[in-house]
């Protein structure tokens, strides 16, 4: 009697967890549009919502599933960038241009922020195949405490929350993004690259001979709902074989539809329009060529090195408005500008000798709205700086430079090719436009209203977020041939000592004088 009713109590749960399977959604679409300088971008965006505690999933990924419930993060990205978007060339972006490498953002509960990166980052680099187990380590990760965050623009330090959250950010700008990466992330959706928009993905050749690729998933608990976003970005150009592979497979996608797709949207952004179709619905169009969209940027953000020889050096940061074309000020508006860097602990920042200038003119450090510093410790804790400051609406560009002092590290701290040097995660400006309504765009006004259109909707009020490229850094590097040297020279001594001894040991005054 008492195992059927533990076999009837095991039913209901799952008759429980299958009616709560079935309200779940998944929304596939995908932005075409041409670019200037012959270029045209691609961006797919992928959309699953399902209930949080389901464990019975046919359209939303079990393994992320089970790893946010495992973490217990509210929120999770992981990103990978490959190639460096040309603002310059191309113009802004539709979504945020990952630089090169792997990004990891996470927010908890104060209380459960330690474990759940932990946990977070080893079960990440399991399914997507990426090296991640190095991101729990103290030096490699960091908790920013204005980037990451919800921010309306204000001079105020952040907005505030019902209660305290933790936000954990690492970056590995190493990280070499390749076929083994994308293959598992093709593998999160429910018909894999076999059926709908992700058929256009099936060609790694051409996914990664895009001039720029980002790519990542975005999970987040709200409530009780779990929403997963993957989004792919590629610019490619636009006369190449895999542009013409990719529109190819787009306009076939109808033939080999993915059953769990509830929807399937289209967008072809023409010049400052964005014409939308729904497959099954509306007709697709025969061409997805439209003209040419220049959206301006911001900012323009660029990042080098000063100084030479193995012991100092520093750093130089660029903000320059991408509007700026010199003259007298034309009704521009002041720009808001927060910035976001991190140094390994063999960087050593020293925040007394931040400058700012401000169109060439050095200014004092009292105009900026406010700084965050956290000096690093010796293999221990990197460094963070933030900075929040105001790029005034007659000025065209910002400088912020600082110095720093290069550490020692022992010889097993070196990566394989020492002498190549390393790799510095690159930094992050996020840029507010003050006193600008951008409530809303002209180019989605008229269009369907879906996941991956409301949120460009939302970023059009939100800050937009920038990346500098990485840096490399060349650090005093030991002669690793000297180990060598050292080995055969103590062989040596030691086999011609021992060899002598021996020789003497064994030898017998008979023997002398007789030829062997």
């Amino acid at each position: 009697m008492r195992l059927v009713v533990l076999v009837l109590c095991a039913l209901v749960v799952a008759l429980v967890d299958v009616a709560r399977a079935s309200d779940e959604t998944f929304v596939e679409e995908v932005l075409v549009e041409r670019l200037n300088d012959g270029v045209a971008a691609l961006v797919f965006s992928f959309t699953s919502d399902a209930p949080a505690n389901s464990t019975h999933l046919s359209k939303t990924s079990k393994p992320v599933a089970s790893l946010m419930r495992v973490s217990r993060a509210e929120t999770l990205d992981l990103w990978f960038g490959r190639g460096r978007w040309n603002a310059r060339r191309y113009g802004a972006p539709t979504v945020t241009a990952k630089p090169s490498g792997a990004e990891v953002v996470g927010t908890w509960d104060a209380a459960d922020a330690d474990a759940g990166w932990r946990d977070a980052t080893t079960m990440l680099g399991g399914i997507f195949c990426a090296s991640l187990g190095g991101l729990r380590a103290s030096t490699a990760t960091t908790t920013p405490a204005l980037m990451f965050r919800p921010w309306d623009g204000s001079s105020t330090a952040t907005k505030r929350v019902d209660r305290e959250m933790v936000t954990k950010y690492a970056h590995l700008p190493r990280e070499a993004v390749c076929v083994e990466n994308l293959a598992p992330w093709l593998k999160q959706l429910p018909c894999r690259e076999r059926g709908g928009f992700a058929r256009a993905l099936r060609s790694a050749h051409d996914v990664f001979g895009a001039e720029h690729l980002t790519f990542g998933v975005r999970a987040r608990v709200v409530g009780d709902r779990l929403s997963i976003e993957q989004t792919l970005m590629m610019a490619l150009p636009s006369a190449s074989t895999a542009f013409a592979n990719a529109k190819d497979a787009l306009s076939r996608a109808e033939d080999a539809r993915c059953v769990a797709t509830d929807r399937s949207l289209l967008h072809v952004r023409d010049g400052d329009s964005l014409r939308t179709y729904e497959m099954g619905v509306d007709e697709f169009p025969e061409s997805m060529d439209g003209e040419t969209s220049f959206r301006a940027p911001t900012l323009f953000v660029e990042r080098f090195f000063t100084g030479t020889g193995n012991e100092a050096g520093g750093v130089v940061l660029d903000l320059e408005r991408a509007n700026w074309g010199g003259g007298e000020f034309n009704g521009r508006a002041p720009v808001r500008v927060r910035l976001f860097q991190t140094f390994p602990w063999f960087v050593k920042m020293y925040l007394h000798t931040l400058a700012v200038e401000i169109d060439g003119r050095a200014v004092s450090r009292d105009t900026l709205d406010g700084v965050r510093f956290v000096p690093a410790v010796d293999r221990a804790r990197s460094s963070e700086l933030e900075v929040q400051m105001m790029l005034p609406a007659n000025a065209s560009t910002i400088r912020l430079q600082f110095e720093y002092d290069k550490g020692f590290i022992r010889a097993q701290e070196f990566p394989p090719d020492g002498n190549r040097g390393f790799d510095l995660p690159p930094a992050r400006v996020d840029a507010f436009v003050v006193g600008v309504d951008s409530s809303a765009t002209p180019t989605i006004t008229n269009a369907r209203r879906s996941p991956f259109l409301d949120r460009l909707r939302a970023a059009v009020a939100a800050p937009t977020a920038m990346y500098t490229q990485g840096l490399l850094l060349l650090l005093p590097t030991p002669d690793f041939s000297m180990t060598f040297n050292v080995a055969g020279m103590t062989g040596t001594a030691v086999s011609v000592l021992f060899m002598t001894t021996i020789s003497r040991l064994v030898s017998r005054e008979a023997w002398r004088g007789y030829a062997r």
